[in-house]
């Protein structure tokens, strides 16, 4: 095991134990805040302009960390490209919660994890509006006044189309998985998914006290199940006609 992942469990470890991360029950549906956000061009921009009718990712980051926060911008980075499908099925926001960054700093956070700036970009607000949005989605922090940094945890707030959220996705190394499976239940808010893709959402079951999906067996079993007598009824109705076909040729 490398110095490297025994140091970034390490600081993972540390900060976790210190917040308290979101209660779902209280947080999950809840609408957020359209606040007003400044992008890397020093615009001001509303937070629902951002969502283009399809669901938005948020990952709380600022700028200026030396640890956790490259971490799991490296991380979602990593499970969008498996994912594939940024802004043709969601777009991403990289939210600083650090009011002293400046559009200079946005623009060269974006630079480092190669952001298009629209798709996915990384804007910041105001001091009021950042503790609004912050404590909209559940996301404690705290400035350590001596090493000059920010304390916080590590995860990933999936809204709806509607501003709504729809699930949390923990930890700085997202699944992709889990990803693929927020983004399909938080557009399933609005649009019906197609059949392979609601047949895919279905078979998955998210665990709340895991916090992250887990197979429904059970559906797939009885689903299976459902098929398989559908194919049985099927291939004996077809068997039937085709000797009923045969006899009454015969004659």
């Amino acid at each position: 095991m490398s110095k490297w992942f025994v140091y970034v469990l390490s600081v993972f470890f540390l900060i976790l134990s210190g917040f308290r991360l979101p209660d779902e029950r209280k947080h999950l549906g809840r609408t957020v805040p359209d606040a007003v956000l400044i992008d890397a061009e020093g615009n001001t921009i509303k937070l629902y302009t951002l969502l283009q009718g399809k669901p938005l990712i948020i990952s709380p980051i600022y700028t200026k960390c030396p640890s956790i926060c490259g971490v799991v911008s490296n991380g979602t980075k990593e499970a969008v490209a498996k994912l594939g499908t940024l802004g043709k099925d969601f777009n991403v926001i990289s939210f600083s919660f650090d009011s002293t960054d400046t559009p200079k700093d946005l623009k060269a956070y974006e630079k480092r994890w190669k952001m298009d700036g629209n798709h996915w970009r990384t804007v910041t607000a105001d001091n009021y509006t950042i503790h609004q949005l912050m404590s909209a989605v559940g996301f404690e922090y705290d400035a350590d006044t001596v090493l000059k940094q920010f304390n916080h945890p590590a995860f990933l707030v999936v809204v709806s189309p509607e501003g709504r959220i729809s699930r949390f996705v923990y930890g700085v190394s997202p699944s992709p998985r889990d990803l693929r499976l927020a983004v399909l239940g938080a557009k399933a808010e609005k649009t019906t998914p197609g059949l392979f893709a609601g047949i895919y959402l279905r078979c998955f079951g998210y665990d709340p006290l895991l916090r992250t999906y887990k197979v429904d067996w059970r559906f797939i079993i009885s689903t299976s199940a459902g098929f398989i007598i559908v194919f049985f009824m099927a291939t004996l109705f077809v068997k039937s006609f085709i000797i009923s076909k045969a006899n009454h040729d015969s004659t």
